[in-house]
C-alpha cells in the first residue's frame, strides 16, 4: 500500500511563545551618564546571547510566489492524526520563522496555506532552513537538520525514479537507514503485501528507538492487524471458516473442498455489494457446471434483512453464513476484510489464486481454471 501518501505522527499540544523585550534605543536621552550607557549596552549584549542560547527548535525559510498574509503550519504527524504546533504569517518578502520547544523527535511538516505545497521534517530542537515555492510543489530546499535533509532527498529520488525501480530502491534503503521516521516514510511507499517483513522490522525498529512515540504504537499495531492479511495472500491455504447458515444449522468452507469457490464477503446494506450481485450470479450461473460454487459471508446484523436480500438478489447458492457480527464478523478478522465487497477465489485444493476480481476479469479467470 503506496503511501496514502499517503501516505501514512506524535501528538504534541506544546507550544511555546517567547516574549520579545523591545527596545527602542532612539528614545533614550542623549544626556546618560556614561555609567547608565555602559548598563545598558551590557543589557543589549545580554538579550542577544539569550536569543543565540535558545535550545528549541528554530526554523526559518522563505515561500517563493505567496500571497499576502499567507499561514505557514507546522504539523506533527501520525499514522491516524496530524496535530498543527505552530503558525507563522508569511511577511512581504515571503519570509517566515517557526520557534518552539519540543519534548520528542516527531516526524513533522510544513505546509503552506491548505497543504498543496508542503515539507516533510525530522522535527526536533534543531535549527534548519525550509525553502518552498506557492506555485511549485516539488521545489523543496531544506538545510541544517542532516536527517530533515536526508529525507528531502528520498522524497525527491522517489518522485523521479522511474516506477520499475523504485521497489528495489526503496528496499535497500530500508535495510540500511538509521533514522526510524525515515524508514517509516521508505517502507510506506512499498507494498505491504510485497513486503510484509520489511514492515514488521521498521514497525520493531520504531519500538526500540522511539517506543513512547504515539507515530511508533500506531504503526505496529497497524502492522500487527495486518498479519491476517498476509495470512490469506494469494498462493496460501484458505483458513476455514465455519458459521450458521440462515437455517440454523452450520456450513464449513472445508465442505467444498474439490471446487473452485469464491468467498465473497458482502452484506444487505452495503450498496455496492448489491450492485455486484448480478455480476456474481452471471459467473456462478455459467461455471456452476464446470465445479464452481460460491461462500457468501454477510457482514449484516439483522437476519431478516440478510434472508431478504438473499432472495432478493436470486443468490441462489447453497453456502450462505453469517454471525451477524457486522464489521465484528470473526470471518472478516480472520481474512483481514476492512471494506466489502470482498472477494478470495480458491483453487480444487483450497489454495487462494486471486483477490476482489469483479465482472470480466473474474469470468476470465474462472475460465482459465475451469476451461471456457
Amino acid at each position: 500500500m503506496p503511501v496514502k501518501t499517503t501516505f501514512l505522527s506524535v501528538s504534541l499540544h506544546v507550544r511555546s511563545k517567547l516574549l520579545h523585550l523591545i527596545i527602542n534605543i532612539k528614545t533614550m536621552k542623549r544626556l546618560l551618564s556614561a555609567t547608565a550607557a555602559l548598563t545598558c549596552l551590557i543589557f543589549i549584549v545580554s538579550c542577544g546571547t539569550q536569543n543565540q542560547n535558545f535550545n528549541g527548535y528554530v526554523i526559518k525559510g522563505k515561500i517563493e510566489n505567496a500571497s499576502p498574509n499567507t499561514q505557514v503550519f507546522l504539523d506533527a504527524l501520525a499514522s491516524k492524526s496530524v496535530d498543527v504546533i505552530d503558525t507563522a504569517t508569511v511577511d512581504k518578502d515571503g519570509s517566515f520563522e517557526l520557534k518552539g520547544n519540543l519534548k520528542e523527535q516527531v516526524l513533522g511538516r510544513i505546509r503552506v496555506g491548505t497543504g498543496v505545497v508542503s515539507a516533510f521534517l525530522v522535527l526536533d530542537n534543531s535549527k534548519m532552513e525550509v525553502n518552498l515555492n506557492a506555485q511549485n510543489p516539488n521545489e523543496v530546499q531544506i538545510s541544517g537538520q542532516s536527517e530533515s535533509v536526508q529525507l528531502t532527498q528520498l522524497i525527491n529520488n522517489i518522485r523521479s525514479m522511474p516506477p520499475e525501480q523504485r521497489d528495489g530502491y526503496l528496499q535497500a534503503y530500508v535495510d540500511t537507514v538509521t533514522n526510524p521516521f525515515i524508514a517509516y516514510m521508505a517502507v510506506s511507499n512499498l507494498d505491504i503485501n510485497s513486503h510484509y517483513e520489511r514492515y514488521q522490522k521498521v514497525a520493531q525498529k520504531m519500538s526500540n528507538d522511539i517506543p513512547n512515540n504515539r507515530m511508533a504504537r500506531e504503526f505496529q499495531e497497524y502492522v500487527a492487524s495486518m498479519q491476517n492479511v498476509m495470512n490469506t495472500a494469494v498462493g496460501t491455504v484458505a483458513p476455514d471458516i465455519k458459521l450458521q447458515t440462515p437455517e440454523g444449522g452450520e456450513k464449513a468452507l472445508s465442505e467444498l473442498r474439490g471446487k473452485v469457490v469464491l468467498i465473497d464477503f458482502w452484506a444487505s446494506w452495503c450498496g455496492p455489494c448489491r450492485r455486484e450481485n448480478p455480476t456474481v450470479v452471471a459467473a456462478y450461473n455459467k461455471f456452476k457446471p464446470k465445479g464452481f460454487d460460491i461462500y457468501s459471508v454477510s457482514l449484516d446484523q439483522s437476519k431478516e434483512k440478510w434472508v431478504a436480500a438473499i432472495a432478493q438478489d436470486k443468490l441462489t447458492w447453497n453456502s450462505h453464513v453469517s454471525d451477524l457480527a457486522g464489521w465484528n464478523s470473526s470471518a472478516a478478522a480472520l481474512y483481514g476484510v476492512r471494506s466489502i465487497p470482498a472477494a478470495f477465489l480458491i483453487d480444487k485444493e483450497g489454495k487462494i489464486v486471486a483477490k476482489n476480481l469483479r465482472g470480466p476479469a473474474l469470468e476470465a479467470k474462472l475460465a482459465e481454471l475451469l476451461g471456457s
